[in-house]
């Protein structure tokens, strides 16, 4: 967690599959993501759909591409404040923050590990059912979400050179 701790702005380019149970083929999309240190995450899908999505402390901003920007504050939303902590407490490598939310394991070495996080919350667990995230010293690779509905995400994480 120290190793993440350390690192106080990142930049990655992602790629994401999704795969839903109403659909036979998974939904495939790629972009750029940015974290600045303690409460900023940024992803910026780029296709098949322009989208942006930006976290800052208790504010989220979601934007498509030709439609007006909507925002929300996290705290009146359990389930995606719950992800949102799982994603950014691992990057600020704050484990409080996790232990506040979530059942955190953690296996493997400093050098390839992985951080697994069940929801402790009833109503998150409605929607969430674990988040599995691998990385190797202060990076992460892979960043697995499960839905208690059975949909997964996975998420290939590239970092870039700042």
């Amino acid at each position: 967690m120290q190793r993440l701790a350390d690192v106080k702005e990142r930049d990655a380019t992602f790629r994401e599959e999704k795969h839903l149970a109403s659909l036979t083929q998974p939904l495939v999309s790629n972009g750029v993501l940015h974290y600045a240190a303690p409460a900023q995450v940024e992803k910026h899908t780029l296709a098949p759909v322009e989208e942006d999505l930006a976290v800052d402390g208790d504010h989220l901003t979601m934007t498509r591409a030709g439609a007006a920007p909507q925002s929300l504050q996290l705290s009146d939303q359990p389930e995606l404040h719950a992800l949102v902590t799982g994603i950014r407490g691992t990057l600020a490598g704050d484990l409080p923050a996790l232990e506040h939310d979530y059942s955190v394991g953690l296996e493997g070495t400093p050098e390839r590990w992985r951080l697994t996080l069940v929801p402790l919350n009833g109503r998150v667990q409605h929607f969430l059912k674990v988040i599995r995230i691998d990385g190797r010293d202060g990076e992460v690779d892979d960043m697995q979400t499960v839905e208690a509905n059975g949909d997964t995400s996975d998420m290939t994480i590239t970092p870039q050179s700042r």
